[in-house]
């Protein structure tokens, strides 16, 4: 009877078979030409930073390996100089295209600083080259001051203790009082200037019939006294009907309104037309 195999190690199994049979077939050169599985890493050194010896390649290669396994299965990690660029191959396109996902703008962290990452062959034509590098600022560039172990527990510094001149200090609390009491006054009334009115026009008065006086002398005279009488009246009402009942008596005396009396009509209109200068002094025109 077979023995029967877990679903998390029949994962991991097949996993590891797919990386051994892509391993084979790169060694062999089946695979070779699929560059879309590769991913190429700049500034490794300064990522990873180690004393210039045989050993920072295999030091190197490991961290490579473990950070980018996340992305799927490592086939192969090269790391051929110091100032190189590594690469690193995956089992299937879908790896490295995530770690380009995963890398902002095409930097990735890396240690204590990030390095820069590019895929040759990605038909994202953003991911075919490396961006321009930048400087990492990372926990090991802060400025902040270590405290020695004394200096951590030592309790604070007390400032020194500040002499001051009584006679100084009584000037400034008076010029502090004055202010205040110089804010909290009232501010000055002043009157406001006088407003120039200008006297009311003298109103004309209602021409003067004699005895002697003509039939039409004595209908002017009637047509001025009822338009004076009117146009007191005219004060006293609304603003907003004024206009409206001057209108009315202009049009009322107006020679063209009145075709039998001519003569009288015309100058009990210039009457009403002598009125203008009294009326604008009202506010009406």
């Amino acid at each position: 009877m077979a023995p029967v195999v877990r679903r998390g190690a029949a994962a991991v199994a097949a996993a590891s078979s797919a990386a051994r049979v892509a391993q084979a077939k790169i060694e062999r050169g089946g695979d070779s030409g699929r560059s879309d599985c590769l991913v190429e890493v700049a500034d490794v050194d300064q990522a990873l930073p180690g004393n210039l010896d045989s050993s920072w390649p295999v030091k190197a290669k490991v961290a490579l390996q473990q950070a980018f396994r996340r992305f799927g299965p490592v086939v192969d990690v090269r790391v051929p100089t110091r100032d190189g660029q590594s690469s690193i191959r995956f089992a299937s396109p879908k790896g490295a295209e995530a770690a380009m996902v995963a890398a902002a703008q095409g930097f990735l962290p890396l240690g204590e600083a990030e390095v820069r990452l590019r895929q040759p062959m990605s038909s994202e034509a953003i991911w075919r080259s490396f961006p321009a590098a930048r400087r990492f600022v990372g926990d090991g560039d802060s400025k902040k001051k270590k405290l020695r172990p004394n200096e951590r527990f030592a309790p604070p510094r007390m400032p020194a203790p500040e002499f001051i001149d009584e006679e100084d200090l009584r000037a400034r609390q008076a010029a502090e009082a004055a202010r205040q009491k110089q804010a909290q006054a009232p501010p000055p009334t002043t009157a406001p200037p006088a407003q120039h009115v200008p006297p009311e026009p003298a109103r004309p008065a209602p021409s003067q019939v004699g005895a002697e006086a003509s039939p039409e002398d004595r209908q002017a005279a009637a047509g001025e006294v009822e338009v004076a009488k009117e146009m007191s009246e005219l004060l006293n009402q609304p603003f907003s009907k004024q206009k409206k009942a001057l209108k009315k008596l202009r049009l009322q005396w107006h020679p063209d309104k009145n075709p039998d009396r001519p003569e009288v009509a015309t100058r009990v209109f210039q009457f009403v037309q002598a009125h203008d200068v009294w009326l604008a002094h009202h506010g009406l025109g």
